[in-house]
């Protein structure tokens, strides 16, 4: 859950101009960023979540 508020804090800061990815400079590099830690953040969710659901056959 961490990884998705943080990944939505570098989309804003990065595309607002306020923020920017250290050695490149770029709010746009940093945006992506962003958006990889929230996919991160989806993907380990619903990991969590099929590992808890009963498997039905």
């Amino acid at each position: 859950m961490s990884s998705i508020i943080i990944g939505l804090v570098f989309i804003v800061g990065g595309l607002s101009g306020q923020l920017a990815l250290i050695g490149t400079n770029s709010g746009v590099a940093l945006a992506v960023v962003g958006v990889l830690l929230i996919g991160r953040g989806i993907w380990r969710i619903r990991k969590q979540r099929a590992a808890r659901a009963p498997q039905a056959l």
